[in-house]
């Protein structure tokens, strides 16, 4: 029995070994412009790249804009990025959801000077799912983002692949930000400050008064809101209902039909968008609807036009919704946690943010902001202390995460129901809205990857005001208790098998599953103790 069981999990790691590739890109971040309104272009910063081994398809260029190529990759898929900074300003990029090794993440520890360069080398961990990318210096982030370096990251792997989900001219990533042009068409940026930075032009995929030519066919709209500061509260005009198929970290196990979907900055959600039942001259609008202010802080809550999609011809549709999509893996139980850390947001006497009593500090790090890579903990942010309150968009890197609860206090509770529909808690997690009087407590099993990484607000103007902080995680316990029971045993060895090739069943820390990994199963053998 227990052969035909190796045999049938070596099979499924064999499947998943040929899905991987190693893929070489050479990046730059550098000085552009843009047509983007009517008249003089508009200066910009801009990543290019180029595939210099791997399949050609990796790189997607964007028509028409300034945002960066869509990188596509699949889970298992060994990256190098040789990243050359052609700017004015120090820079480095963020992979932003990834769960990657701490010198490839973009710490700003890690920035890269004028006309310097850097590799960002690592294997990529997490399941199918709509990522980004974007930079992350100290006190710069914002803007270096705002004026045009981001895209999209996006990565299949084969459950994913075996849906019947739209695909090809019918998958499309729409990022969602805002803008100031002054009268020669160039961007403002109002820079760090308490309030946040909202434009009065709405840009989708960097083009302003976006309109979408589309049949009548089922959509994979893959969300990001890549804005500075402007929560959303998006809805069709028309009616069409908002179907949510994925969050940050990938396809939820069953979609789920909402009245509205809130969406802060930083956070991606997959939708099920249904046109089939359209004519050909329908006009469709994606909106942000009002909401109470309170829920929001000053600059949010006012409703907003973000694209239109117009129906220009007919096509027969064979897609039907599935009734469930992927399933999460491993659930996390409170009862196995252990550790837990509560970090309240407060507003200092320094007239900032502040995360768990302090601002950003390089290298620095409290004792509760450490813990064991790999190790299951339960943390709580708080949102209740000072006389500002705002929402905040909490990122963590490094790893996703469950939320477990929120809950609100009775000086919220009105605005909150203004918005409370639309906020999505299934599915894995990396950034999320906390509201004012709000907690929020999420489960979340840190890295096997040990070493300084940060959680910030991803409202941009408070990160580089210092709303941030690093959180250390030293190295895994009982890296061979893959199951984590506790136990190294025969369960850890079929893991190895079952993820051989793959980084997922790795031991020894170099993010592939091989005869090493078993050999440190071997020796790690009974209790973790």
């Amino acid at each position: 029995m227990k052969t035909h069981l190796i045999t049938i999990v070596a099979t499924v790691a064999t499947t998943q070994m040929l899905f991987a590739n190693d893929l070489v890109i050479n990046m730059a971040a550098e000085n552009s412009s843009q047509q983007i309104l009517p008249g003089n272009p508009t200066d910009t910063m801009r990543y290019t790249a180029e595939v210099i081994e791997g399949p050609e398809s990796t790189l997607t260029v964007v028509p028409n804009t300034y945002l960066g190529p869509i990188i596509s990759v699949n889970t298992g898929d060994n990256v190098k990025v040789h990243f050359q900074n052609n700017l004015d300003f120090e820079t480095c990029t963020h992979w932003h959801g990834l769960d990657v090794p701490d010198a490839a993440d973009g710490h700003p520890k890690d920035v890269v000077a004028i006309g310097d360069s850097y590799d960002y080398e690592f294997i990529v961990r997490n399941r199918a799912a709509t990522y980004w990318y974007h930079p992350h210096p100290d006190m710069m982030t914002g803007e270096q983002a705002y004026r045009g370096l981001a895209s999209f990251f996006i990565v299949s792997d084969p459950q994913e692949q075996a849906l019947d989900l739209p695909r090809g001219e019918y998958d499309l990533p729409i990022c969602i930000q805002d803008a100031d042009f002054d009268n020669d068409n160039q961007l403002v940026y109002s820079g760090a400050n308490m309030m946040g930075m909202f434009g009065n032009t709405q840009l989708v995929n960097g083009q302003p008064n976006y309109n979408y030519s589309a049949a009548n066919r089922i959509y994979r709209m893959r969300l990001l809101n890549g804005s500075q500061s402007r929560i959303l509260k998006l809805a069709f005009d028309d009616g069409t209902p908002i179907v949510v198929i994925g969050v940050d970290g990938g396809l939820l196990e069953a979609p789920q039909e909402m009245p509205y979907l809130l969406m802060g900055p930083g956070e991606r959600y997959e939708l099920w968008a249904d046109f089939s039942g359209k004519n050909v001259g329908d006009v469709i609008t994606l909106k942000s609807l009002a909401f109470d202010d309170f829920a929001g802080g000053i600059g949010q809550g006012g409703p907003v036009d973000i694209m239109t999609i117009t129906i220009d011809r007919d096509e027969t549709e064979t897609l039907t919704l599935p009734t469930t999509l992927v399933s999460m893996g491993e659930v996390y139980d409170i009862a196995d946690i252990q550790g837990s850390k509560t970090w309240p947001i407060t507003w200092g006497n320094s007239n900032n943010f502040l995360l768990n009593g302090e601002t950003f500090d390089m290298l620095g790090t409290k004792e509760n902001e450490r813990a064991s890579a790999d190790s299951l903990e339960l943390v709580t942010l708080t949102n209740s202390q000072g006389n500002i309150i705002f929402a905040h968009p909490m990122h963590f890197h490094g790893r996703q995460f469950q939320i477990y609860s929120r809950s609100i206090g009775a000086e919220g509770v009105d605005a909150y129901n203004t918005v409370k529909d639309g906020l999505v808690d299934s599915g894995w997690q990396d950034t999320f809205l906390i509201m004012p009087h709000e907690t929020v407590s999420f489960l979340v099993r840190w890295s096997r990857h040990p070493g300084l990484f940060v959680w910030h607000c991803h409202n941009l103007p408070h990160e580089d005001m210092g709303m941030m902080r690093n959180f250390e995680l030293s190295a895994v316990q009982c890296p061979a208790d893959l199951t984590h029971d506790g136990f190294v045993d025969v369960a850890d060895l079929l893991e190895i098998i079952g993820n051989w090739g793959t980084p997922f069943g790795d031991v020894s820390g170099d993010d592939i599953t091989d005869v090493t990994d078993v050999l440190g199963v071997i020796e790690g053998w009974g209790s973790c103790n």
